[in-house]
């Protein structure tokens, strides 16, 4: 009988989320914990050094994402609710596997999906992401808009539903092998991840 998934959407970067992850996983004590992120990933994340969350944005569009979301509270990198999620899984002695495509996968996948176009048009609008106003007044609403600004062209959005699927076929494994598992996503990938859990058969409860 598959165990049960909990699924909880987080935002990235908000440093309360992080800590909603820690209490989450003192109340569900789960038996393995499942984050959306890369094998390479999750390495960095076990790194101490990598997990003080005081890196720097990598590119002008994480940049700007941080700039934009810092409005809603504080914002570190590595995301919060990733890297407190590590740091308690190692304490607690508790499973933790990454769900999503490594880097041989992804850039496969990349390009499969994101067209010369759909990179030459995403270059440009690149630009205009400098001069765009967020009309969000929530966080959970900034990365959704934040998520249709960087996948407008249909490459990407191709491309980020293939994350999901590779998310939720992962997760299925988990359901088969633990008890209870408990799984943090990009708040803005959960309902491509939910339909694709439906859509394979795979039951979950959302937790907040």
């Amino acid at each position: 009988m598959p165990g049960i998934i909990y699924l909880k959407g987080a935002v990235r970067g908000l440093v309360p989320e992080g800590e909603r992850v820690v209490s989450l996983i003192e109340s569900i004590s789960p038996d393995a914990l499942g984050l959306t992120v890369s094998n390479e990933g999750l390495e960095a994340l076990k790194n101490p050094a990598m997990n003080a969350g005081g890196g720097k944005p990598v590119n002008v569009e994480e940049e700007i994402y941080m700039r934009g979301l810092s409005k809603f509270g504080k914002v570190v990198r590595p995301p919060p609710c990733f890297s407190m999620a590590v740091l308690r899984s190692v304490k607690d002695d508790i499973p933790i596997k990454a769900l999503d495509m490594d880097d041989e996968h992804y850039t496969a996948a990349y390009c499969r999906y994101v067209s010369t176009m759909d990179m030459m048009r995403q270059g440009r609008a690149g630009k205009s992401l400098l001069r765009y106003r967020f009309k969000s007044t929530t966080a959970a609403n900034f990365v959704v808009e934040w998520d249709r600004l960087v996948n407008r062209f249909s490459g990407y959005r191709s491309l980020e539903k293939a994350r999901e699927r590779w998310f939720a076929k992962g997760i299925c494994r988990l359901s088969e092998k633990y008890g209870k598992t408990l799984i943090v996503v990009e708040l803005e990938r959960l309902p491509g991840l939910e339909s694709q859990l439906h859509s394979m058969g795979c039951a979950f409860e959302k937790v907040h």
